[in-house]
């Protein structure tokens, strides 16, 4: 089954995709929050004929309270458009697209384009821990 993953943003949106597999995870592109968002995503949904969505949790914390409020109705309004959503612990995922290359300095030197290689970044690490996941419990 493939998949899409989404690291959610209230400004970007980070998109990666799965192979035919469903063993690894792809950065694909971010999407700035508009009200076309969820036709952009429906679009990269049929163009990559994904079945499934992955989407980051920011988990129970206080701090992340409201985020996390968003990131349930976003999740949602992507099941009233008839879409399948799982949800995904995106836990120190920004901290490993810093540590593992999307920080480095000719990244830096272009501007906004360093930020969307993270977030995008962010959406391959949240789909491939969902999809280690499910792999470890086929075994």
């Amino acid at each position: 089954m493939k998949l899409l993953g989404i690291d959610f943003g209230t400004k970007r949106m980070g998109i990666a995709v799965s192979d035919d597999e469903a063993s690894f995870a792809f950065p694909v592109k971010t999407l700035e929050v508009s009200n076309s968002l969820f036709e952009d995503i429906e679009k990269i949904i049929e163009e990559r004929q994904t079945q499934a969505v992955v989407l980051g949790d920011p988990g129970n914390d206080p701090g992340v309270a409201e985020t996390r409020k968003k990131v349930l109705e976003f999740k949602d309004t992507l099941e009233k458009r008839g879409l399948t959503v799982f949800l995904q612990s995106e836990m120190m995922t920004s901290l490993n697209t810093d540590l593992f290359g999307t920080k480095k300095p000719i990244a830096n030197k272009r501007g906004g384009e360093q930020k969307e290689k993270h977030d995008e970044s962010a959406a391959a690490l949240i789909l491939q821990r969902y999809l280690d996941k499910k792999s470890l419990t086929k075994k």
